[in-house]
């Protein structure tokens, strides 16, 4: 038989919550595909996130552990994390999200039989610790540059992209308008540059929804707009879709608790606001 393609698990993390971030290690390493490398990138945390990492390279070897001498963010330690992966397939984990042990080996499949696709991502349940599951997001199965209007139509921690779509230099951008946008910015870009994604209609992620994606301050509600603009700009999506631009920042100026009360409708069916 052929050996199977390398796939590059990759994942940053910065001051884990030690359960959490158990859960999510242990569901890449149980995977049904079993041939993969899991690079982590410790962004200069301090709360023991660093023994806890090497805790579990100790015990298995195809983890391999980077840390940053400061803290640099997510697209930046995500970047040191591709440069270093050597698999024809980089899939991305969250450090507080679990994969369904089929996940790998069902995206790896897929690209396989859709070679006009360059990175998949899937449906996902939500959960937290006082909920546990409570709901789901489905994502369109082949998303359009209009569906990037209301916003991101994949689940940036289910993705698995083919690394030759990648640039392994710097293909996370690194600026004040990604600090908690990156993954949209890069799939914006990456439509703009005719590159397709898809999401397999299953729930094989489990997103952790917790208080810090339900609370987003104005500052990045702001940064938020201004990357919409230069994104649906790109896409060609202006002036048709101008209101979509200043959407966050109209949420930011709703009552919390209205905000908190449409995420909930939404969370049950489609993207969270």
């Amino acid at each position: 038989m052929m050996e199977k393609p390398l796939i590059s698990v990759i994942m940053g993390v910065y001051n884990a919550n030690e359960q959490q971030l158990d859960l999510a290690i242990s569901s890449i390493l149980m995977q049904t595909y079993t041939n993969l490398e899991f690079i982590i990138c410790d962004d200069a945390s301090n709360n023991g996130t660093s023994q806890w990492l090497q805790k579990y390279a100790d015990r298995d070897s195809r983890i391999r552990i980077l840390r940053n001498d400061q803290n640099k963010k997510l697209a930046t330690t995500l970047n040191r994390c591709i440069a270093a992966a050597r698999g024809e397939f980089i899939a991305r984990q969250d450090d507080d999200d679990i994969s369904d042990p089929t996940r790998l080996e069902r995206q790896y499949q897929f690209l396989m039989e859709h070679k006009e696709i360059d990175f998949v991502g899937s449906n996902c349940c939500l959960y937290n610790k006082h909920k546990g599951v409570f709901g789901q997001r489905y994502m369109p199965e082949f998303p359009q540059k209009k569906d990037f209007a209301f916003n991101s139509p994949f689940i940036h921690g289910s993705l698995m992209f083919r690394s030759s779509c990648l640039n392994r230099n710097c293909c996370y951008r690194t600026c004040r308008w990604t600090d908690r946008t990156e993954d949209y910015d890069l799939f914006m870009h990456m439509y703009s540059l005719d590159k397709r994604g898809a999401n397999i209609q299953e729930n094989l992620y489990c997103y952790h929804y917790g208080s810090q994606q339900q609370h987003i301050a104005m500052r990045y509600r702001m940064d938020e707009m201004v990357l919409r603009y230069q994104g649906f700009r790109k896409l060609g999506m202006l002036p048709r879709y101008s209101f979509y631009v200043v959407k966050p920042v109209f949420l930011g100026l709703m009552p919390d608790d209205m905000v908190t009360r449409l995420r909930d409708f939404r969370n049950q069916f489609a993207f969270a606001v």
